[in-house]
């Protein structure tokens, strides 16, 4: 007896050592990465920020190079040249269908890029504006013309911004043809520069390539002369501190500059020490907290649980009962389950029960796992061939019954489900499935009572089931033969049946070599979805036959599961 109470002693004392060698290591880890880390994790931060700029300026270019390629081809397209050079000999029907064909590509630019706020093309000779409204005159046209002669990008004063493609004539006269005018969405790129910043304090500033002119900036920049900033210097702005970063390649159409807030740095670097003070507090505060508890709390208790109950049960003396303390006692739980455990040490048998229900187990994720890759390929040709149709709703309906599918088998490890659930699941299985199979197979599934919908019962027991019928009789249909697949419920005394028939010609042979695998499986037999649900069944309802087979009055096999109430 004096061995065990010295030994709740020495755990105790073990204890406190570790609490304060976890504290010293905890506490110098931090200062040791705090030390090392802090700058690597401003240079980390900054080459971050500078890989968004340098994408972001990626991005913005390949797409004004995409609608100046657009704006190029758009004025040297068949439409355009057929009506500069057609217009006065065709009819007004002709002009207008000419006109017509042209307006429905420039709504078709508008719509497809969200750069694009307007387009418009204009045909000098014949006085013609064309765009989404229409056409009208080209009053305009020679504005744009002059602004077509300074740069590629051409932002205006009042923040409008434009790509002109221009089309000369073919007698080298020095005369435009036609004129191809994009407007610019200067509120998109305004919200790509705001969405690009790593808070809010830092600042984008778009210029001309050269750096001279100013195109668009963020709220709260005061830049007058961007000539002046220089990549990885530092500069200041009404108090405030930045690094000046430049985007590498900016292109030919505009450069990027991003000022980032030295503040925000600064505040992590503050803000790492202040957490490491802290933390040394709250262990050092915990160590002392924990010490008295565990003394007060812990060690008497554990010494009645440690030292004389498991002295008696050493004894196999399993009659002994620990006296319960009082209901607020935290160790009243622990004794009562010792006091169970102690009446029911002879079911120490059972554990050949639990090695069955983690081969169960086992084999029900094996099962899963066949189940994802075969289903899913399946159904993504399904839905390859529904939207090659044009079948929009059958598309919807097998997207929606996906999703349900695999969100149900993803989205948590709970092996237990509501009843409501799983029918639910094997229900979305039977529509995608009824769907590929829509010539072939007549699927009626019952709606489950509601009064049923609470009984919990192990996940993945209905739509393997619903699948066999795909599998083995489905598959083995002759061309114009068509089988029919019925789910339906039955309460039997204190037992809700779920019930998966199909119709077919089944042989009293088939029948009798599944009964007999399901209630006698040979050593070295591949588990079968059937075996593999009863044998769950019977172990979470405690129970034999929780699966039956049975001839179908539809003529196939009828499986039916018994649910306990």
């Amino acid at each position: 007896m004096r061995k065990e109470k010295n030994l709740v002693r020495y755990l105790f004392q073990w204890l406190l050592v570790i609490f304060v060698i976890f504290a010293l290591v905890s506490i110098g880890f931090n200062v040791l990465t705090y030390l090392r880390e802090r700058e690597y994790y401003v240079r980390i931060i900054e080459e971050e920020q500078q890989n968004r700029i340098n994408t972001l300026s990626r991005n913005m270019n390949e797409e004004l190079t995409k609608l100046k390629i657009t704006a190029e081809m758009t004025v040297r397209s068949d439409p355009v040249l057929e009506l500069c050079n057609l217009y006065d000999f065709v009819n007004s029907f002709e002009k207008d269908k000419m006109i017509e064909e042209i307006r429905e590509n420039l709504v078709e630019l508008d719509n497809q890029n969200a750069y694009v706020e307007k387009s418009a093309l204009y045909l000098p000779e014949r006085k013609i504006k064309i765009d989404r409204e229409g056409f009208s005159g080209g009053e305009e046209y020679d504005f744009f013309l002059s602004l077509s002669k300074e740069k590629e990008l051409i932002v205006m004063d009042s923040g409008r911004a434009f790509l002109i493609g221009k089309f000369p004539g073919s007698d080298n006269s020095g005369k435009i043809m036609s004129l191809f005018v994009i407007e610019l969405n200067t509120e998109q790129i305004l919200e790509e520069l705001r969405f690009s910043r790593m808070t809010e304090k830092d600042l984008f500033l778009m210029t001309s390539p050269e750096g001279k002119e100013v195109y668009f900036q963020t709220e709260g920049m005061k830049q007058e002369n961007p000539a002046e900033l220089t990549a990885g210097k530092k500069v200041t702005m009404e108090g405030e501190k930045y690094q000046v970063k430049e985007a590498e390649n900016s292109g030919s159409f505009f450069h990027l500059y991003y000022l980032q807030d030295q503040e925000f740095l600064y505040m992590i670097q503050e803000k790492m020490v202040t957490n490491i003070l802290l933390f040394a507090g709250i262990i050092l505060m915990t160590i002392l907290t924990a010490a008295v508890i565990f003394y007060r709390r812990l060690f008497w208790p554990l010494e009645i649980l440690l030292v004389e109950a498991f002295g008696q049960i050493k004894k196999s003396n399993f009659s002994y009962r620990i006296p319960l303390p009082g209901k607020g006692s935290v160790f009243r739980n622990l004794y009562e389950n010792f006091n169970y455990m102690a009446e029911r040490i002879d079911t120490l048998i059972s554990r050949e029960l639990k090695q069955q229900i983690l081969v169960n187990q086992a084999n029900f994720k094996h099962l899963q796992a066949q189940i994802n890759p075969h289903f899913m390929y399946n159904s993504y040709f399904l839905l390859y061939r529904l939207i090659k149709k044009g079948d929009r709703e059958g598309s919807l309906m097998v997207c929606e019954n996906l999703g349900q599918f695999f969100q149900y088998i993803n989205r948590d490890s709970e092996e237990n489900k509501s009843l409501t659930e799983e029918i639910e699941h094997a229900r979305s299985y039977a529509v995608i499935q009824g769907i590929r199979y829509q010539n072939a197979i007549q699927i009626d599934f019952e709606s489950l009572p509601e009064k049923y919908g609470y009984i919990e019962v192990p996940r993945l027991i209905v739509q393997p089931l619903i699948e066999n019928v795909f599998k083995y009789a489905a598959s083995q249909l002759d061309e114009d033969e068509k089988i029919k697949l019925k789910v339906g419920y039955e309460e039997r005394e204190d037992h809700l049946l779920v019930c998966v028939e199909n119709s077919g010609n089944l042989s009293e042979e088939t029948l009798e070599e599944i009964r007999r695998k399901l209630n006698c499986q040979k050593e070295g037999e591949e588990v079968t979805a059937l075996m593999n649900i009863k044998a769950r069944l019977d172990v979470f309802f405690h129970q034999e036959n929780s699966l039956t087979v049975c001839r179908s009055e539809l003529g196939g096999l009828k499986v039916c599961l018994y649910l306990k109430l």
